[in-house]
């Protein structure tokens, strides 16, 4: 009898503790079947209906992609601010060349370059002047704000459009979900299995300990920047595609998007070891079925913009593990 009591007390020990451990991880899950479930009956089926399932993939497409790329930068507690500009301007450049040569190959190089060297420069920079790295990506988003504004003016237009290079090719909704898949497994490889996913997670749960360990952090936080690099140029050309068209606010809200992402993923902003490859899925899942379906549900943008506010400030106060780190560095 006494043995059966001690069996019971360890199951429910086990199971609390499992609970206790993963909280997050259960928080963001049921966030998204609580989307899935109030928007199926308030949009009244529409959620699921052919033609809003490719705009869930079109919009799905990037913030994935993107998200699936923060994660490296986030999990070091750090974070990049100037990513929505990037778009914006790596998919005037891509119109520009698409017009000019018509060939994808050359924008696309153009743009990955851009996209890794500002990844280099975001995380060097901050390291070597010991700036925390939202004041480097700052500076970034102004500059990339400004070269925006240039590019745009000089065409006369707020708008431009890809003339020369059929772009819709890349918004099918088959190629847009390989892409997803191909970015996802890469990912998630290289953050579980490779030094860079470790060394990252070490670096967002004690950079002090894993510098002693023999970790070159700053060569380790560029690498870092750069996959991110990279993932922000793939981004650009599913951005493009989706309208084949850019102008001045393009790609402006994406940076506090991707980071609503995260955090409705149940990752932390103060990164660590608690940072999982799922938190970029689930909670791009969720965010884009929580905009979608606020829509369909016939909310106004407006309130649209005040409830994923009030939803951010939540999790950021309740996924924060330390008190004096409520921000990344």
């Amino acid at each position: 009898m006494q043995q059966a009591i001690k069996n019971t007390s360890n199951s429910q020990n086990g199971l609390w503790g499992f609970i206790k451990t993963n909280i997050f991880d259960i928080f963001s899950v049921m966030g998204l079947v609580l989307c899935i479930v109030i928007f199926t009956i308030t949009s009244n089926g529409n959620l699921w209906n052919s033609y809003n399932i490719s705009i869930l993939i079109e919009s799905v497409c990037v913030y994935m992609i993107l998200a699936l790329g923060a994660l490296f930068v986030y999990s070091m507690g750090y974070m990049d601010v100037s990513v929505g500009v990037q778009l914006g301007v790596y998919s005037i450049l891509m119109i520009f060349i698409l017009n000019a040569t018509g060939s994808m190959a050359l924008a696309f190089i153009t743009i990955l370059v851009l996209a890794l060297l500002c990844g280099a420069f975001n995380g060097a920079v901050a390291v070597w002047l010991g700036l925390p790295s939202i004041v480097t990506s700052l500076f970034l988003m102004f500059v990339f704000g400004g070269i925006q504004y240039i590019l745009i003016e000089q065409t006369g237009s707020n708008m431009i459009s890809v003339k020369n290079y059929d772009i819709s090719k890349f918004a099918d909704s088959t190629v847009m979900i390989i892409a997803m898949v191909a970015v996802g497994l890469i990912v998630f490889y290289a953050f579980n299995f490779t030094k860079l996913g470790k060394y990252t997670r070490g670096i967002g749960s004690n950079e002090t300990t894993t510098a002693q360990c023999g970790v070159n952090t700053t060569l380790w936080k560029v690498i870092a920047y750069m996959m991110f690099g990279v993932c922000v140029a793939i981004a650009s050309v599913f951005l493009l595609a989706r309208t084949g068209s850019a102008g001045k606010g393009t790609g402006s809200t994406y940076a506090m998007d991707i980071m609503l992402c995260i955090i409705l993923g149940g990752m932390p902003l103060s990164g660590g070891m608690s940072s999982k490859v799922r938190s970029a899925v689930i909670g791009t899942l969720t965010y884009v079925l929580l905009s979608n379906g606020l829509t369909l549900s016939g909310v106004d943008i407006q309130t649209i913009h005040i409830i994923k506010a009030v939803i951010f400030l939540a999790i950021v106060l309740l996924t924060c593990r330390d008190k004096n780190k409520i921000l990344p560095r």
